[in-house]
């Protein structure tokens, strides 16, 4: 829990856009990516790193996958230690839902147990072990559920899992584990679940509806050439195994936290409160917010969902003080000090779409190496860095540059 002379400092900070780090209002921190897929891009659209010394950018080292037994994963953490979170993807053919037999299935978990913070996921707290092992429970379930709603419904197309229509479909488990938090847990999480979701691979099925033959594993009739009527063929290639469809169009979160302070004492006719939004906030940061807004938007721009949260308990009156929310207040829950004027929800909301727009840039030019989606349109990563370094049309070009580390 901050105190108040801390909210006021970093409340007033963010006013002057200076905060505590050193960061704009605008500007996330310098996160560091890892996948397989970093590693094994394309030698046209090859991940690269610009050399010091000379300007030119050589290639980035190789690196494993996190978790080299799922079929993708990813890691996201901050130099410091301060946020790590890891996403493993596993897929498997199931029998479909019989209320949607022409439909894939994605399942989510996440897990906190591993995280020795002294906060919240979804937000600061005290108490206890006995309290913050309830908590932890609370935020599994919490975090979850606003994935699912966030990010699951559109982070792959659905209809193209589906292998055989009614008998077999493919199955997504994605875990996410968090190992340590400082704020904006659920964007870390959909940015490793995108990585994750990318970065996996599904083998070639074919299903052998009128029967037929052809080399490869056999689920129903063995292995080997040939296969009867009901059988599925599986290609024993990885080189030719593809990654989910429509994943590269699944969505990422932009949190957007707003903090609210009383108009200054030198403008005594100035009565109303002073609103300023922040994105990819500390924990220190989520302590003083007054709301939170958590924004989903795909590659295209296209907002997918909007969720608004309780603050972190933290807003100062006009003398100063520090006026404290219900302790008790659940994800979600506006009430107290959560309120979030309708007018600044635009305002909010636009926001959260510009940092996401230079994020996809980012990671669809930069990490993928496609270059194909993100609003650069580059070809690998010189030009891609110079495109976002004479970026004029967002107040987020700057910090492309350099900014995020991928490994």
């Amino acid at each position: 829990m901050v105190s108040s002379a801390e909210a006021l400092y970093i409340i007033e900070s963010c006013l002057e856009d200076f905060r505590i780090d050193g960061r704009s209002r605008s500007e996330h921190r310098p996160y560091a990516i890892s996948s397989r897929r970093s590693s094994s891009s394309s030698s046209s659209a090859k991940s690269s790193r610009k050399n010091d010394d000379d300007g030119k950018y050589d290639p980035v080292d190789s690196v494993a996958s996190p978790l080299v037994l799922s079929n993708g994963s990813s890691r996201i953490h901050l130099p410091g230690s301060s946020t790590d979170v890891l996403c493993s993807v596993k897929a498997d053919l199931v029998r479909p839902s019989p209320s949607r037999p022409d439909s894939g299935v994605c399942e989510l978990s996440v897990d906190l147990s591993l995280w020795g913070g002294g906060g919240t996921a979804t937000g600061p707290s005290g108490g206890g072990a006995a309290r913050k092992r309830r908590r932890q429970r609370e935020d599994e379930s919490e975090i979850s559920s606003l994935l699912s709603r966030l990010v699951l419904p559109h982070a792959v197309d659905y209809a193209r899992l589906v292998v055989w229509p009614g008998r077999y479909v493919w199955r997504l488990s994605i875990d996410v584990v968090v190992l340590r938090a400082d704020g904006c847990v659920l964007d870390a999480c959909s940015i490793a679940m995108r990585a994750a979701l990318i970065d996996a691979r599904l083998p070639r099925v074919r299903a052998l509806i009128d029967g037929g033959g052809g080399d490869g594993m056999g689920i129903g009739g063995g292995i080997g050439e040939g296969g009867g009527k009901g059988d599925l063929l599986v290609d024993g290639d990885i080189g030719n195994a593809r990654p989910p469809p429509g994943a590269v169009g699944c969505p990422l979160v932009v949190t957007v936290s707003v903090l609210r302070a009383p108009p200054p004492s030198t403008y005594p006719s100035l009565r109303q409160y002073r609103s300023v939004p922040i994105v990819d906030a500390r924990a220190e940061e989520e302590a003083c917010a007054s709301s939170r807004v958590c924004v989903s938007v795909d590659p295209d721009g296209v907002v997918c969902g909007v969720h608004t949260l309780g603050g972190g308990g933290a807003a100062l009156s006009e003398d100063g003080d520090m006026e404290e929310d219900d302790d008790d207040v659940c994800v979600g829950n506006t009430g107290g000090g959560g309120s979030l004027p309708l007018a600044m929800l635009g305002d909010v909301v636009t926001a959260a779409a510009v940092a996401s727009r230079n994020l996809y840039s980012l990671l669809d030019g930069d990490y993928w190496g496609d270059g194909k989606r993100g609003g650069a349109n580059c070809e690998g990563v010189k030009r891609n860095v110079s495109v976002m370094a004479n970026d004029g049309g967002g107040c987020y070009g700057h910090l492309l540059k350099g900014h995020f580390l991928i490994r």
